[in-house]
């Protein structure tokens, strides 16, 4: 030991490691939906911890359930959180952790994540600019890749003392921002991503085709197998889309989820078809590998009798929902509190975003408990008036939302969650329908501080967007693609190859 005080950080650390072997031991966990632990160098990262209740409203769960007691074992030295979203920011867990814990998040062009951090007591948070690294011991490094001009997703690369896993996650990396990051590091270990839908694309209707589906759950699947084709890992590992629907707003939706049984067996027949080496894992939450033994998986069959077991899940937390419905029942929200909020956002927006708007009114229709109160909003000037029941039906667009989830998306700025939570559905007719999704957006937008548009005009925002010049290749690519009439998904084909 005298022999390696005398060497280089870095080299002592790794000598270190070979005589003291628990600290040699490289691991990492999935610990929820979207939750990942890494421990090296005798230190400890914890990525996107929700480990208690539910999110967006007690829409969704984790599932498989997390196991009882995994909280009490974490004590993370470093938190990676790689968006704003509730299911990969999730408020009730963070405040379990020590307050100083540092908090890695990514640099954005605006400040929300270091805002709601600090506002539930966070008090070492440090921000990292697009391909910037973080080191968190002498051979334990994290390097952040955004995307997503809107609400910015992150990717993380964690490279421990040999292993290097690409924590994916909600990120669409594709085209030059992808081939950016592999060029940067070396083979790929592990790779962690995404396979099921967490937008609201399944929650919009045509009132004059109500039998007509606008996504297209296979998609997602697709779209995994095409990234671990072009990324090549060791393994691939469904990660970010295992939750479940216990609210019953949202109970039917559970078959329109993606499980991460039937990722890997289109997977498995994908990689035979395709030659490649990369085997496919699935994990559930408690499940880990350890490079000394390998993966160790849970026997547990959360998935060939899904649906009993869901009924298991919702009948245990239906005193926490039955309390959630009583709440829920009690709220109001008054047309002024509607309008106030609608003539700030129609402000904000620049004209060009306005058209498709032009007299058009749209119908709010918030429910509390069996109480319906309808609200028309002119889109011109943001006016709300409340209309009566016998109405309802003479408008051709509507967005259905639980009063609760209103009033506080008015209140936090959250259209773009409540949206996520799949409790809210929007109807129009085909005619309408792009009025309508113009309208989201805008709401959407408003949530990420891109209006108006001349508060984005700030040196922050230069240095968040400046590194990601290669994401401006890659949205310039898929416009001139479907200028030439090429559809999405062999748009993203193409971007994966």
């Amino acid at each position: 030991m005298r022999q390696l005080r005398r060497l280089p950080l870095k080299t002592f650390c790794c000598k270190a490691i070979t005589i003291i072997p628990e600290l040699a031991r490289v691991f990492f966990q999935t610990l929820s939906h979207a939750g990942l632990r890494i421990d090296a160098c005798g230190k400890t990262l914890v990525c996107d911890p929700w480990l208690v209740g539910s999110a967006y409203w007690r829409s969704w769960w984790n599932y498989p359930p997390v196991p009882a007691g995994l909280l009490d074992t974490l004590k993370p030295d470093f938190i990676y959180l790689t968006h704003l979203h509730w299911d990969h920011f999730h408020g009730p867990t963070l405040k379990r952790f020590d307050p100083a814990t540092p908090v890695i998040v990514p640099y954005d062009r605006y400040g929300r994540m270091v805002r709601d951090l600090a506002t539930i007591g966070m008090t070492n948070i440090h921000e990292l600019t697009h391909g910037a690294h973080f080191d968190m011991a002498p051979d334990f490094r994290l390097t952040s890749y955004h995307i997503s001009p809107f609400v910015t997703d992150s990717a993380a690369v964690i490279e421990a003392e040999g292993v290097t896993l690409l924590n994916a996650n909600d990120a669409k990396l594709a085209g030059a921002p992808l081939n950016h990051l592999l060029s940067r590091h070396g083979p790929i270990d592990f790779a962690f991503r995404s396979h099921s839908s967490a937008n609201p694309r399944a929650n919009f209707h045509y009132i004059d085709a109500p039998d007509e589906h606008l996504d297209d759950s296979d998609h997602y699947i697709r779209a995994f197998l095409l990234f671990m084709a072009r990324v090549k890992p060791r393994y691939a590992i469904p990660f970010a889309s295992n939750i479940c629907f216990l609210h019953d707003d949202t109970w039917a939706m559970n078959d329109q989820v993606q499980t991460p049984v039937r990722v890997a067996d289109a997977f498995t027949a994908f990689a035979a078809g395709q030659h490649l080496a990369t085997k496919v894992q699935t994990m559930k939450p408690g499940d880990l590998w350890d490079r000394a033994q390998g993966f160790k998986i849970d026997a547990t069959d959360w998935y060939s009798d899904r649906p009993a077991r869901l009924a298991v899940y919702r009948a245990r937390v239906a005193p926490t929902m039955e309390r959630q419905a009583a709440r829920e029942a009690r709220i109001a929200v008054k047309p002024h509190t509607v309008e106030v909020f609608m003539k700030k956002l129609i402000a904000a927006a620049p004209v060009i975003l306005m058209r498709g708007l032009k007299n058009k009114h749209l119908l709010i229709l918030s429910t509390a408990g069996a109480q319906q109160t309808g609200f028309s909003i002119d889109l011109n000037s943001g006016t709300t008036t409340q209309v009566p029941p016998a109405s309802f039906a003479d408008f051709a667009m509507r967005i259905e939302i639980p009063a609760l989830i209103l009033r506080q998306s008015i209140a936090m700025n959250m259209f773009g969650h409540a949206a996520i939570s799949k409790r809210v559905h929007f109807y129009a007719t085909r005619a309408t329908m792009p009025a309508l999704r113009r309208f989201q957006s805008l709401l959407e937008w408003h949530e990420a501080e891109l209006l108006p548009v001349s508060a984005n005009i700030t040196a922050r925002t230069i240095k968040a967007l400046l590194p990601r010049w290669r994401e401006g290749l890659l949205y310039s690519h898929v416009i001139a693609e479907r200028a030439r009439g090429t559809d999405f998904p062999e748009i993203e084909r193409r971007l994966l190859a």
